[in-house]
C-alpha cells in the first residue's frame, strides 16, 4: 500500500475547509483516510493551517508522500526542514517547527501604468530648458 500524505475536502459550497489526512493512493480524495493530520483553511485573509507535527514526522518517517500542495504547507510551517534534518542523522530533540515569513507580494502594474511611470521618469530626467521671450 502506498500512503499519501493530501487534502481532502470539506466546507460548503463555494467556501472549501481541507482537513490534511494519510490516505491508501488507490482511494478517493474524499473517500477513506488512515488518520487526520492536520486542517488547513484557505478562506481567511492569512490562511489557517494546523498540523500535529509528533504525526506527521511518523507518516513522513515510514515513507509517505506528501502531495505538491501539502509539501508547500508544510515548508511553509517549518516542518520539512526538520524533517530533512532528521533525515540527515541530525537530532531535533527539543526543536519546534518555525514558520517561515510571508512573502510580501509586489503590485503588477499594467503596461499603460508603466509607460506613464517611463514617462514621468524621463521627463524628471530631461534638463529644464530656459523660458524664450
Amino acid at each position: 500500500m502506498a500512503a499519501v500524505i493530501r487534502l481532502s475536502r470539506f466546507g460548503k459550497r463555494h467556501h472549501p475547509t481541507y482537513r490534511v489526512v494519510v490516505a491508501d493512493s488507490r482511494k478517493a480524495r474524499d473517500g477513506q483516510c488512515l488518520e487526520q493530520l492536520g486542517f488547513y483553511d484557505p478562506n481567511l485573509k492569512v490562511a489557517e493551517v494546523r498540523f500535529e507535527f509528533d504525526r506527521v514526522m511518523y507518516w513522513l518517517g515510514v515513507g509517505a508522500q506528501p502531495s505538491d500542495t501539502v509539501r508547500s504547507l508544510l515548508k511553509q510551517q517549518g516542518i520539512m526542514a526538520l524533517f530533512h534534518e532528521k533525515r540527515a542523522g541530525r537530532s531535533i530533540e527539543g526543536k519546534t517547527p518555525v514558520p517561515l515569513a510571508p512573502k510580501a507580494k509586489k503590485a503588477k502594474l499594467s503596461p499603460k501604468a508603466k509607460a506613464r511611470l517611463e514617462a514621468e521618469k524621463a521627463a524628471a530626467a530631461a534638463p529644464a530648458a530656459p523660458a524664450e521671450g
